[in-house]
């Protein structure tokens, strides 16, 4: 009897549908929205030391704040990790850039930054480092900022293409 027990447990496990794991680093819905672009969350991103902003952030583009968010989503390739940044916009407002931005290295604490007094002066493209927006340009909208232990990578939105400023 108890050997039939072990069994009849043996295949209640077995079959029982696999569950994806819990969100551990932003909203459900952002997660699911990170998984239907082809990627998932960024679920070390907190092992590290320090105070840092969270891997997303409500609010980006003009309109109410739950209408958009920014946030940081990665894919395995064997070995490797490749780092995204996504926009979801759920408002009137859509992004001039794309959704999607590959990035090299890894992801810091999100926030929106919405200083229209900082010009485009030190950015450079980002699928592009050796050309340069109008220095002289300030920005008109508002701008996503990556930060972690003094590492600051202010990125925009400049005429369809995103342009970044690193800072340390």
């Amino acid at each position: 009897m108890k050997r039939l027990g072990i069994v009849l447990l043996t295949l209640v496990i077995c079959h029982t549908p696999a569950v994806s794991e819990p969100s551990v680093t932003m909203p459900e819905e952002l997660s699911a929205y990170a998984m239907s672009k082809g990627c998932e969350e960024v679920r070390d991103f907190f092992k590290r030391p320090g105070m840092i902003n969270p891997p997303y952030v409500y609010g980006y583009l003009e309109g109410r704040r739950e209408g958009s968010a920014v946030l940081w989503c990665e894919r395995r390739e064997g070995e490797s990790r490749r780092f995204r940044l996504i926009v979801m916009s759920r408002g009137k407002t859509e992004p001039r850039c794309p959704l999607v931005l590959e990035w090299q290295g890894y992801p810091g604490g999100l926030s929106v930054f919405s200083d229209r007094r900082t010009t485009l002066d030190r950015f450079v493209y980002v699928n592009d480092p050796k050309r340069q927006p109008p220095p002289n340009l300030r920005l008109t909208e508002n701008a996503i900022l990556s930060e972690y232990d003094g590492v600051q990578n202010l990125l925009y939105c400049y005429r369809g293409e995103w342009v970044v400023r690193q800072t340390d």
